[in-house]
């Protein structure tokens, strides 16, 4: 194995050799020369490879940590290649680490390709704890707040949805590729919360960003060979050079808008997310002019970046799964939509003042995020210290990741995991229950989601608006297919595609 991966870096012979021999030696530094800890037990890894055939094969590693988890325990120690990785594969683990030690676990393991994509770690997702990224985190919740207070979120939610149900309608009953039309609806709405603007559904700069996110979700996989080698970072791999090239084209669209509103500034005409964002660092400065060196304009288009494709890509998947499920339970789908027309007057549109009315409403997209998270790994953390995860010690600086797929099938926590109830979130009077931490879509601790608070109302409003215009089914004659799932390694969890029917409700 290693072997065929040496022969695939386009090196001279006795560069080759040079390279096995210093592989050989930091392998060897790193198994004798260092201080040895009791790290949590795994499968046997295969030197210098580690674990990166089971990684990159049927089923997805998620699913082989909940099963190996029954021998090793919550906590597993897998390899990639020569990297350690803790993974934490229980609610009480998890626990541990993101709650009870925030602060050791709050690094973010900062990956080669990474810092490409990011400017060198220039925005909130993929920055390690420091002050640029506490500052940043801070205006960019501060412009969040602002941009979506009072009936903001709402008016351009409502103005995308417009655009999509006459589409719908057009389409008369004809199957459609539903996740088409939700992205529609989600980019519109990410377009109009960070920049004030919206696309049709043929507007070729749309089909064009949409396909480069499609591109990136189905090609990114584990990752990249670049982060484990590097020596290849001098000779990327064709899978690199091709999403970099899709990163790019996002970056430079995100770049143009940012400059955009850079230039035509105005305290007295703030009107999207990049306003917002540009005035709370205006005031940040006010108060401590150390800010004006921390956070460059660099850093907060790259910060529009992680709210724009962070908030697209999952909403679209999660509710794109949520409309499958219920086009496969036509009866819960039914529950739904009896209690929006309990809830609602006749010819009413949901708003989010009506959220808390509609319980069995938010069941129901929570048990889609149960099902299917569509980032089962979720996003790496590193240790920042050297700390414990129960009775095992984790070295400073260690990879660590939380493998949400398992906290939400662990047997011992969901009663028939595999099976779509939204009645397990509701309590015996019909409420929503309180939220447990085998249910963590939005992870937990200092590293949560920085927009957990816009995007769980902006589901529930999305969901509601569908489902009180729209009756899905599935064509006569064909059944949906839910197992046909494009997992994409460890990274996200794709919808196959499925065409459904789309009717206007009466």
């Amino acid at each position: 194995m290693l072997e065929s991966v040496v022969k695939r870096i386009p090196l001279s012979w006795s560069s080759q050799v040079l390279l096995l021999g210093v592989t050989v030696g930091l392998v060897t530094y790193y198994a004798f020369g260092k201080k040895k800890y009791k790290l949590p037990p795994g499968p046997s890894a295969l030197p210098l490879i580690g674990h990166l055939r089971e990684i990159n094969s049927d089923p997805p590693i998620f699913k082989k940590l909940l099963k190996w988890r029954k021998e090793y325990g919550p906590a597993i120690t897998i390899y990639f290649g020569p990297l350690t990785c803790v993974t934490l594969n229980s609610a009480e683990s998890v626990n541990e680490a993101l709650v009870k030690k925030a602060a050791d676990y709050a690094g973010r393991f900062q990956t080669w390709s990474m810092g490409f994509t990011t400017d060198g770690y220039k925005n909130i997702v993929f920055s390690d704890v420091n002050p640029s990224w506490k500052q940043l985190r801070k205006i960019g919740l501060q412009g969040l707040r602002q941009c979506l207070s009072g009936n903001k979120l709402e008016e351009k939610l409502f103005e995308s949805a417009s655009k999509v149900m006459k589409r719908i309608k057009e389409e008369n009953g004809k199957p459609i590729d539903i996740q088409k039309y939700i992205s529609l609806l989600v980019f519109n709405l990410l377009h109009g919360v960070c920049f004030n603007k919206s696309f049709d559904i043929d507007d070729q700069v749309f089909l064009e960003l949409l396909n480069s996110l499609d591109k990136v979700s189905s090609d990114f996989g584990n990752g990249f060979l670049e982060d484990v080698f590097p020596p290849l970072r001098k000779y990327p791999t064709a899978k690199f050079r091709k999403i970099m090239s899709t990163f790019a084209y996002f970056q430079d669209f995100i770049d143009d808008e940012f400059k955009n509103h850079l230039e035509n500034f105005s305290e007295d005409n703030m009107n999207d997310f990049t306003d917002y964002m540009l005035n709370a660092r205006k005031q940040a400065v006010l108060e401590d002019p150390s800010v004006d060196s921390i956070i460059t304009n660099s850093h907060l288009s790259q910060c529009v970046k992680d709210i724009f494709i962070a908030g697209v890509d999952t909403t679209r998947l999660t509710i794109t799964w949520t409309i499958l499920l219920l086009v496969t339970h036509p009866e819960i789908q039914k529950k739904v939509q009896a209690e929006l027309d309990e809830v609602l007057d006749a010819g009413q549109a949901p708003t989010l003042r009506d959220r808390e009315r509609l319980p069995y409403t938010e069941a129901v997209l929570h048990e889609s995020m149960r099902l299917y998270p569509v980032v089962p790994m979720g996003l790496p953390h590193t240790t920042r210290c050297d700390t414990t995860i129960g009775e095992y010690e984790i070295p400073k600086g260690t990879l660590v990741m939380i493998n949400h797929w398992a906290l939400h099938h662990d047997p011992e926590a969901w009663k028939d995991p595999d099976v779509f109830r939204p009645e397990r979130f509701l309590d015996v009077d019909g409420k929503l229950a309180p939220k447990t931490m085998s249910w963590i879509p939005f992870s937990a601790g200092r590293r949560n989601c920085l927009g957990e608070t816009v995007a769980r109302p902006e589901l529930h409003l999305m969901l509601a608006l569908l489902l009180r215009n729209t009756k899905f089914s599935c064509p006569d004659g064909q059944t949906m297919d839910m197992n046909r799932v494009v997992t994409n390694g460890s990274f996200s969890f794709v919808p196959p595609l499925n065409y459904v029917i789309a009717e206007q409700r009466q």
